[in-house]
């Protein structure tokens, strides 16, 4: 089944030796590949266009950022350095892991775009062990080390950021300590499908994955946010960690997947995974919109609110100023108001009795394929937690299919099998 490869973001300030570390991971494990940056700056010594850097000029770099063709981009030391961002993702959708030797700046606009990139700060012993490297290496004048001295204490500052951080005072020690963490993440299951091993025990379960092998599936997952003022906000309580976990399992299946992610407490898809942020319902439809054009699927696994403050006070309210009588409004039924020709899966949550009819009821008023039901009121399942458990029903047909209490990356699998089994057999007849 298909693991995603990972990006590891190898970051400290010149002279740190990150790109000896970098160089160490691609060098002894394979499918671990070196993203080469694009700079503005000219070749040093020896250096080799696409091996070392791809160099341009300014007119075509700015060409590039119009285009969105960096995963991130930052201005260093008087000149500019960016990461293709397709190449990136490609990567890690064949299962590669990417290393990324890139400056601080670049490393924080990746965490912002890819929560899931391993993020890992170098430093030697010393601010002076660093400027002995710095002058040692004879590439820069007295002026320009002084420059990296200054950039560096500004970089250090960025450290809490980050994930890992790698004193680099016995290279062989580091070397240690950047493969210890290379291989500790590879084994997370953040990252792997779902562990061929444990197929076994639930036989038939992932049975249709393999449908979507090729598609484009849209997800959109956690809360959204509708401002009282520019600190408060009505919401619904939503960890995204379900939207999460389809994303996860739609890309185990080899699909191409784009997560639309209201502000959620998880929002760490795979890397492959392109993620949306949004904060309103009105966000969130817009984007959907945009997103599910030649979509084959759209997961509507978002908890919308249903209500939006009428008007956003400026600033924030003050305590003092006494009661505060809110107007609510409705906000856009996001499903039923999208212009989308494929199939949607809706969610349903509800209490007490009666819970499939009103589950079908909302199924029809949305126009979905399919819907899944999960109790409100079951303990230990639905909403924060870690664990869910649900009917998945057909606007097809009567037919229901009950997915069994587990994990929400369990169930996330089973939800994406089934539709996949019931695409199948509709278009077969």
């Amino acid at each position: 089944m298909f693991s995603s490869g990972m990006l590891f973001v190898l970051a400290g300030p010149s002279g740190a030796g990150k790109t000896t570390l970098a160089h160490y991971l691609v060098d002894n494990h394979k499918g671990a590949d070196f993203s080469v940056s694009t700079t503005t700056r000219a070749s040093r010594g020896e250096e080799i266009h696409g091996e070392d850097y791809f160099f341009v000029d300014d007119e075509e770099f700015s060409r590039r950022i119009e285009n969105s063709y960096f995963l991130e981009w930052a201005h260093v030391h008087g000149n500019r350095y960016g990461t293709e961002s397709s190449w990136v993702r490609n990567q890690m959708a064949c299962g590669n892991s990417v290393i990324l030797d890139i400056d601080v700046q670049g490393a924080v606009q990746i965490k912002e775009v890819m929560p899931s990139a391993v993020l890992i700060f170098v430093l030697p012993a010393s601010s002076d062990v660093l400027r002995d490297r710095l002058e040692q290496r004879k590439t820069d004048s007295g002026k320009t080390v002084e420059k990296r001295m200054l950039a560096a204490s500004g970089e250090v500052s960025f450290m809490g950021v980050f994930d890992y951080f790698i004193c680099n005072d016995v290279l062989e020690k580091a070397k240690q300590q950047v493969e210890s963490i290379f291989l500790a993440e590879k084994m997370k299951l953040l990252n792997i499908g779902w562990p061929v091993q444990a197929l076994d025990y639930h036989s038939g379960y992932m049975n249709g994955l393999s449908f979507w092998e090729g598609k484009r599936v849209v997800v959109s997952s956690g809360p959204t946010r509708e401002m009282i003022d520019q600190v408060r906000f009505v919401s619904n309580r939503s960890s995204g960690l379900m939207g999460v976990s389809l994303a996860k399992a739609f890309l185990a299946a080899g699909a191409e997947v784009i997560l639309v992610s209201g502000p959620a407490f998880n929002m760490e898809p795979p890397g492959p995974v392109r993620l949306v942020k949004v904060e309103s319902a009105s966000d969130m439809l817009s984007a959907l919109q945009e997103e599910t054009v030649d979509a084959d699927l759209l997961v509507m696994a978002a908890a919308v609110a249903d209500y939006s403050p009428s008007t956003t006070v400026s600033g924030k309210l003050k305590r003092g100023d006494g009661n505060v009588l809110l107007t609510l409004e409705p906000t856009p039924d996001v499903t039923a108001s999208l212009d989308c020709s494929c199939p949607v899966l809706s969610f349903a949550l509800e209490f007490g009795e009666n819970a499939i009819e009103r589950a079908r009821l909302k199924m029809k008023r949305k126009g979905a394929f399919a819907i899944f039901l999960n109790m409100g009121d079951k303990p230990e399942a639905g909403m924060e937690t870690a664990c869910n458990t649900g009917t998945l029903l057909f606007a097809s047909s009567e037919k229901s299919i009950e997915i069994p209490f587990g994990s929400k990356k369990f169930v996330a699998f089973g939800i994406a099998a089934a539709l996949g089994r019931e695409i199948e057999s509709e278009k077969n007849g």
